[in-house]
């Protein structure tokens, strides 16, 4: 079978290799064309085409598509058009690995690899041996051994991976949430929703699904899924009077915990239950979770100075994870939002934002953002041309006792690689000489 490898970075190159050490015909291409591409086709050794068009598609059978590539593009619509397969890095993994793998599969617009850590971390503390692949982590299909050596594979799957999956037919099934998001990549909400669900697609009634009580789109498909269904904060298992509870039974106190949050909470009883369907027992599962650190960039503390909290959420990429981080403060806040345009609507952050002293808007999204809230909300919005003049901006008005808070809602390609380049500046910015200078001055 001819395969053709459409896109190059991490995921396309691991398929690639993967596919050549099986000895099936491989062809690569990208859309793009740098010095870059040009060494990781000569590494690969395959026939390869950059600046690619649908013309990459004679003699092929199948394609294989890496997660950034949206379904509009010339060669994916020129594929559907001519019948010919799509899939996912992911889809490909899982197709060479075939049975004899347990999988943990979780998605969701926000949490997904903090669940997928925290489960690292509870597999970790019982010695379960397990491998951790997808979306955050690294390609499926570069581990395929060492998945098949554990047995067990955690997998966090984004929408994108999920568009091009069909009947995975998980053992264990997470959908966290599901919050308008990534709608440049999609056609609409309801695609979105549509790819999202198809984690719980082949399933049958001895896997297990996970969704949450407080997340409309997980908890509307509960009637209709094969599998045993867990609603996490419902019956016994949810946070109640301040302790964890897992099927009834005392998981911890939320005290105990080395993270803040009630979403980062919830978080931890999604990663508690797929223990526990894989027979951790809660002693381990309970260590696990008292053992665990938050990864960076997650409401990450990185600074305080005269008396502000300075806090990195630069993970946040979306309005829902916004209002998750703001509803962990019971203090003033003075939030940055903005970054790079993914057209997201903010309206259900309006609600989270009568804690905020202030709202800086900032980046290429930042005009648009605060032009909505001008209009929607009565705070004080203040715009920024990019996130050195946030932070300065931020940094002037807050007062002793207050956070400042780094949750941008948005993509950060306007003006870095990615969100953690994004928190890293952040990190530096605050401990800079307009900030060292605004706490010799003190505040008031």
């Amino acid at each position: 079978m001819s395969t053709l490898i459409y896109g190059l970075g991490e995921s396309g190159s691991a398929a690639a290799r993967a596919l050549l050490d099986r000895g099936d015909s491989v062809v690569a291409a990208d859309a793009g064309d740098s010095g870059q591409l040009r060494e990781t086709l000569t590494a690969l050794g395959v026939e390869g085409h950059l600046s690619a068009g649908p013309e990459v598609l004679e003699g092929v059978e199948r394609v294989v598509v890496s997660p950034g590539i949206r379904p509009r593009d010339a060669v994916l619509s020129s594929a559907v058009a001519r019948g010919i397969p799509i899939l996912s890095e992911v889809a490909l993994g899982l197709e060479f690995l075939g049975t004899g793998v347990q999988t943990v599969a979780v998605t969701g617009t926000n949490g997904k690899t903090t669940v997928v850590d925290m489960l690292r971390k509870i597999l970790d503390t019982a010695s379960v041996p397990h491998a951790v692949a997808g979306n955050s982590w690294r390609a499926l299909a570069g581990c395929l051994e060492e998945v098949r050596r554990a047995g067990l594979l955690v997998l966090e799957v984004s929408s994108f991976q999920l568009h091009y999956l069909d009947d995975p037919g998980f053992e264990v099934a997470a959908l966290l949430n599901a919050r308008p998001d990534h709608l440049n990549w999609h056609d609409s909400f309801e695609e979105y929703v549509a790819d999202k669900l198809r984690i719980f697609e082949g399933q049958n009634p001895a896997d297990l699904a996970l969704v949450s009580a407080n997340d409309p789109i997980g908890r509307g498909v509960v009637g209709g899924l094969k599998a045993e269904t867990l609603v996490i904060g419902e019956g016994g298992t949810g946070i109640r009077d301040g302790r964890l509870l897992l099927r009834g039974k005392e998981i911890c106190g939320e005290h105990e915990l080395g993270f803040a949050g009630t979403h980062n909470h919830e978080n931890a009883l999604f990663a508690a239950a797929a223990a526990g369907r894989l027979g951790v027992s809660q002693e381990d599962i309970r260590a696990g979770l008292l053992a665990y650190r938050l990864k960076p960039h997650r409401m990450q503390m990185v600074a305080e100075r005269g008396g502000v909290l300075y806090v990195d959420d630069s993970k946040a990429t979306n309005p829902a994870a916004v209002s998750a981080a703001l509803g962990s403060f019971d203090r003033p806040v003075v939030l940055i939002l903005g970054g790079s345009e993914k057209h997201t609507d903010f309206e259900e952050l309006l609600a989270a934002l009568d804690r905020c002293r202030a709202v800086v808007c900032q980046g290429e999204a930042g005009p648009r953002i605060f032009d909505y809230l001008r209009s929607e909300w009565n705070g004080n919005v203040l715009l920024a041309s990019d996130l050195s003049q946030a932070v300065e901006k931020a940094d002037g008005l807050a007062r002793a006792g207050d956070v400042v808070l780094l949750s941008p809602g948005c993509a950060s390609f306007d003006q870095f690689t990615g969100y953690e380049e994004r928190g890293r500046t952040f990190a530096d910015l605050v401990s800079g000489e307009f900030v060292a200078g605004r706490v010799s001055e003190g505040r008031g």
